[in-house]
């Protein structure tokens, strides 16, 4: 029973963790002010939970983001952690660290390039290194600049290392994603991500992920989030999860924005 109990305790780390793993979406990420003014830029995000039902278990998350943008640059660093304990073990950890970098060809036209290192015990994943560049496209802006949709294409190389007898591997992918932006009014914003990943050359085998963000502000510098995710690996190992889904709501506190800085970049 105890056993079970943990079992289903990892599985649920694994549901609100591991997607943020696998697929990092960058779009929900990026700079939320698009006034050229603004150069510093970032947010702490964590949640904590602790339940007991015949065994204790203790639930962490944190996530620190970091953005500096002088036009036509910008650079994003984002590092996010999880942790799960119970009934006295420690049952999963996972981690990641993401950086990219952006440089604006024109006003709708962008060069990107990207570098990140991650684990996730829980997928069996002991390290997962990665480095990519590409191009991504403003398709639609409306006049007042509050509802979007981009378009992005990339070429990306990745090297996993997996627990017990799983053989490590390396890849080239197409990673590739359309992210689109509506807001109602001035203080809520709904944001979706689509990524595919397929494997240049081995189209069975891909990453798919979808994430939907709705964040409401509570204040200038407090927000409450909704979001929704599913997700599907299939280059994980045969006895780790491939498929997740997960629903997470939560409070992020945003750094000092300059005034006139509007919700996106």
């Amino acid at each position: 029973m105890k056993r079970l109990f943990c079992y289903w305790l990892c599985m649920a780390f694994a549901a609100t963790t591991a997607i943020k793993a696998q697929v990092v979406n960058i779009e929900e990420q990026r700079i939320t002010g698009t006034s050229d003014t603004v150069q510093w830029y970032g947010h702490v995000r964590g949640s904590t939970s602790f339940v007991k039902v015949r065994e204790q278990s203790f639930q962490l998350q944190s996530q620190v983001k970091v953005q500096y943008k002088n036009d036509p640059h910008l650079v994003l660093l984002l590092l996010n952690a999880g942790f799960l304990r119970a009934g006295g073990n420690d049952i999963a950890r996972q981690a990641f660290a993401h950086l990219r970098y952006n440089y604006k060809l024109s006003p709708t036209w962008s060069w990107e390039a990207f570098s990140q290192i991650q684990n996730s015990p829980v997928q069996l994943l002991q390290q997962r290194h990665l480095v990519g560049t590409g191009l991504r496209w403003r398709a639609l802006k409306s006049k007042n600049g509050r509802q979007r949709i981009y378009l992005g294409a990339a070429w990306l190389w990745e090297e996993n290392f997996f627990s017990g007898d799983a053989p490590s591997n390396s890849w080239h992918r197409s990673s590739n994603y359309l992210s689109s932006t509506f807001r109602a009014g001035k203080h809520a914003a709904l944001i979706q991500t689509t990524y595919w990943q397929p494997v240049i050359g081995n189209i069975r085998n891909y990453r798919l992920s979808s994430e939907w963000v709705l964040k409401v502000d509570l204040s200038k510098h407090l927000s409450f989030t909704v979001e929704f995710d599913y997700s599907v690996d299939q280059n994980l190992p045969d006895e780790a999860p491939k498929e997740f889904i997960a629903w997470r709501n939560g409070l992020t506190f945003q750094f000092p924005r300059h005034k006139g800085d509007t919700l996106r970049h």
